[in-house]
């Protein structure tokens, strides 16, 4: 029969590649588990999670500890994968076993050979690494039989602005990734060996603080059931907040919003180190208003089988207010990608009311049915067509980012930068913050994300409108008493020498003499550098730090400097001097920051020994530097008995809504026995790549007579193919996967939103029809014989009416009208009316009275 291949683990079966058949194989999860060479399960119990979180401004500090106790008879190594937020520092790890505390150590290569060496010694250890920037791994070695085992890791991060909220947000799991053939990565292999289950048997405590500059008015959560509360001094810039009820799952990220009183005011923030270096952070979100720019607008949506069920339904209704809400001079087209890539015009075409319906119905029939997230090659084939003249090319990705091969991705676009920017909105409970932000950075555009609980349309708003705008770019940061660089400082009230002399004459009296070959001290180092400070969006926050050398001069102020299409904009910001901040928060962002974009830029050499420097000197794990601890007790047993170590893993929980299948997984289960594989491996998308996936056309054969594929694709590739959670050539008729009515809430005012601009034309203006009554609670003769009685067009008259709706019953969703709602003016004045004022003031009163307003 073969050897057997385990796919995936989920719930209490293990399905199991073996002579192109499904085994069931009965099994119970228990906290960490893992299948030993005779297939039987071993559990060891993962008895539960807490998480700390200090919210401090725009930055925030995590606590995560996870407790588990081995009820083997043997030691073990435990064997983890967990998500991070892909910005987040690193910055201390230590381990408890039998009331022991082990600190932890960032190190290079060295820290895998100290975890190995200690193992063989009989040494309880403790290794973490990056696997990708949002994916980390943990192995707790030795832990002997009977222990139990503290793992607390501590991470920093910045926080983003969107919509006026500061956004914080707590990846809990990581969803399956598609790993293309070509992908031989050890992280490919990693993620591909991670093993799924529906639900968790522990605990998980959230604890999160809120200490803001101004007084906080509203806290919330889309994903999660919150209190909030003030402290004992009942502080209104603090607040605590719990979770509702008692959390027994890790299947979504939790994310919060913070509404402060005061969310846009320009800061600087200074922070002293315990051993006496300075850090700042300059925080600022730009408020102005530039023209439009002429735009090619490339909607580019995620198909594969993961974002079945709400996600794509989603995207659908998102991409008819996107096109409804487009400026009548630009260009425009739709593509969809999985495995193959289907686009509604080879090539953009002429905004118009034939574009405008011909668009709407492509969206209505999308189908998340194009199997694996194949995203590089359909990026390729965009950037491959020649941009039109006039027209800056903005490419908008929809998508829940679950691939593994993003540093491909990543680097692609940076590589097309210069004539193509890259939106990025990412979907789902756990979309990959990496390749979601990391495509927006390389890009130089924008990201935001949206939890399932979330409506997509004001997201795509918000990136819409950053798209037509034009962003300010060659952004210069001066630091007061430093020159241009921000390396070398200029002397600030130090005493010169005033001899002409040609020995020091204008330099400080008390400096050393250097030779010809030493290098100028580097006083103040900016993290990004002015040349890697990315576009700046309006509305959109933007973060700089500056790390100071012990006995430094601290800047009193910082001057930004900005230019734009009518000429330089610049803003002045002085330092807020009172008590500054203890600690090394801001230390640790601004030295991760600059490891990330190091690491974006794909540099080695000696880029590759800076990152390690920065992770050694500020603790932080990163691409080179790991965290290793190791028990300073030796113990006998453990080193008789180390070669008998058995390695667990600890199953991640499969995340909320994967491939819109979750609530059936029941039902799939019973009928396992049916599922039968894809033929083939994934392919590369060829220039043909029209490919049909629909259910009746799903071609399945043996697997005697299947291409062969990589190690790392017959691992993971197959379970994007074959699983039970998605629609990547699975056959079987026991459940219908498409959104059933209750999945959604009807006549919600998003809904109302959507049912009006159906009614609108390319052009602004509004069509009288019957959805204008529904949504009146009148007759559309009603409304006709109103607009007569004033002498206004059923158009005119319709287009006022709908105008008076958004900004009287829709004024919460503002944002997600107001480009539509701009186009609508627009149409109106150019009708010339003799008094545009009272047809808008009448439209209004109309409304109101219909609505009981």
């Amino acid at each position: 029969m073969g050897q057997s291949l385990s796919l995936i683990n989920y719930q209490n079966k293990t399905f199991s590649l073996h002579s192109a058949k499904f085994e069931s194989i009965n099994m119970t999860v228990c906290g960490l588990l893992i299948e030993c060479s005779d297939r039987e399960p071993i559990p060891v119990p993962l008895t539960g999670v807490s998480v700390e979180v200090q919210i401090i401004d725009l930055g925030a500090k995590v606590t995560i500890e996870q407790r588990y106790v081995n009820r083997e008879n043997q030691p073990i190594e435990a064997v983890y994968l967990f998500p991070l937020d892909e910005g987040a520092g690193v910055c201390q790890f230590t381990a408890e076993v039998d009331g022991r505390i082990i600190q932890g150590v960032a190190k290079e290569e060295e820290a895998k050979t100290d975890y190995e060496q200690a193992i063989q010694s009989g040494h309880s250890a403790f290794l973490v690494e990056e696997k990708l920037p949002d994916v980390f791994k943990a192995k707790i070695g030795n832990l002997a039989a009977g222990s139990g085992a503290k793992i607390r890791l501590t991470y920093v991060t910045e926080l983003k602005v969107e919509g006026g909220e500061i956004r914080f947000y707590l990846p809990t799991t990581i969803a399956p990734r598609y790993v293309p053939s070509t992908d031989g990565s050890s992280a490919a292999k990693d993620l591909a060996s991670i093993k799924y289950s529906q639900e968790s048997h522990y605990k998980v405590e959230f604890n999160i603080t809120v200490q803001m500059a101004s007084a906080i008015k509203e806290i919330r959560s889309p994903t999660h059931k919150i209190t909030v509360s003030s402290d004992a001094a009942n502080m209104p810039t603090r607040r605590t907040l719990r979770l509702d009820d008692e959390v027994t799952s890790m299947d979504r990220d939790l994310v919060v919003y913070v509404q402060i009183a005061e969310p846009h005011q320009p800061r600087i923030t200074q922070e002293k180190s315990p051993e006496g270096s300075a850090a700042m952070m300059l925080s600022l979100v730009p408020s102005f208003k530039l023209a439009e720019q002429k735009t090619e607008l490339i909607f580019l949506v995620d198909r594969s089988g993961s974002m079945d069920g709400q996600g794509i339904e989603q995207a659908k209704q998102a991409l008819k207010l996107f096109l409804h809400s487009l400026p009548l001079d630009c260009y425009v087209n739709i593509a969809g990608f999985g495995f193959s890539y289907e686009e509604l015009y080879p090539s953009s075409k002429k905004y118009d009311e034939g574009v405008l319906n011909t668009a709407k119905a492509y969206a209505e029939q999308l189908r998340a049915n194009l199997g694996g997230t194949e995203i590089l090659q359909p990026l390729e084939r965009i950037f491959k067509k020649p941009p039109i003249d006039g027209y800056l090319r903005q490419v908008f990705v929809l998508t829940d980012g679950e691939v593994s091969n993003a540093p491909q991705v990543l680097s692609l676009v940076r590589q097309h930068s210069g004539r193509t920017r890259v939106f990025a909105l990412g979907l789902g409970s756990s979309a990959s913050h990496h390749l979601v932000e990391g495509m927006a950075r390389a890009g130089h555009g924008t990201a935001l994300f949206a939890s399932l609980e979330e409506r997509l349309e004001k997201k795509v708003m918000q990136q819409l409108q950053d798209a037509l705008q034009p962003a300010l770019t060659d952004i210069k940061i001066k630091w007061e008493g430093y020159d241009d660089t921000g390396q070398s400082p200029v002397d600030v009230n130090v005493p010169v020498q005033t001899e002409k002399t040609l020995m020091g004459y204008g330099k400080p009296l008390d400096e050393p003499m250097k030779t010809v070959s030493d290098k100028p001290e580097k006083k103040l180092r900016q993290a990004p550098c002015d040349a890697m400070i990315p576009p700046v969006f309006d509305g959109k926050h933007l973060i700089v730090y500056a790390l100071l050398a012990r006995d430094a001069h601290v800047p009193k102020w910082a001057e930004i400097i900005a230019s734009s299409p009518i000429g330089p904009l610049s803003l002045k910001i002085s330092l807020n001097e009172q008590n500054p901040e203890e600690g090394k928060l801001i230390h640790c962002l601004a030295a991760k920051r600059i490891i990330q974009l190091l690491q974006d830029r794909e540099e080695y050499g000696e880029a590759k020994q800076e990152i390690i420097q920065l992770g050694c000197q500020y603790g932080l794990a990163s691409r080179y530097t790991s965290y290793v601890a190791v028990d300073p007790k030796e113990q006998k047993e453990l080193k008789e008995s180390w070669m008998m170590m058995k390695s667990r893993d600890v199953p991640v929980q499969i995340a909320h809504g994967w491939g819109g299948h979750v609530r059936n997984f029941n039902a799939l289960y019973s009928n396992s026995s049916n599922l039968q594989l894809m033929t083939d491996c994934a392919q590369p998308v060829t220039n043909n790549f029209m490919f049909s996936m629909s259910k009746k056309s799903r071609m399945h054969k043996s697997m005697k007579s299947a291409p062969a594929c990589s190690p790392t694709q017959s691992v993971f590739s197959r379970i994007i193919q074959a699983s039970p959670f998605g629609t990547f050539g699975v056959e079987t008729d026991s459940f219908d996967s498409s959104p059933g009515k209750d999945d959604f809430p009807a006549n919600t005012n998003d809904d109302n939103l959507m049912k009006l601009v159906s009614s609108q034309n390319f052009d602004g203006s509004f069509r009288l029809e019957s959805v204008l009554g529904q949504l009146l609670g009148t007759t559309v003769d009603d409304i006709r014989q109103a607009g007569k009685q004033h002498l206004y067009s059923d158009k005119v008259w319709a287009t006022a009416i709908a105008l008076a709706y958004m900004s009287l019953a829709l004024i919460e969703l503002q944002s997600s009208w107001m480009l539509v709602a701009k186009k609508a003016e627009n149409w109106i004045r150019s009708q010339q009316l003799m008094d545009e004022a009272a047809c808008t003031m009448t439209a209004q009163q109309f409304v109101k009275d219909k609505l009981n307003l």
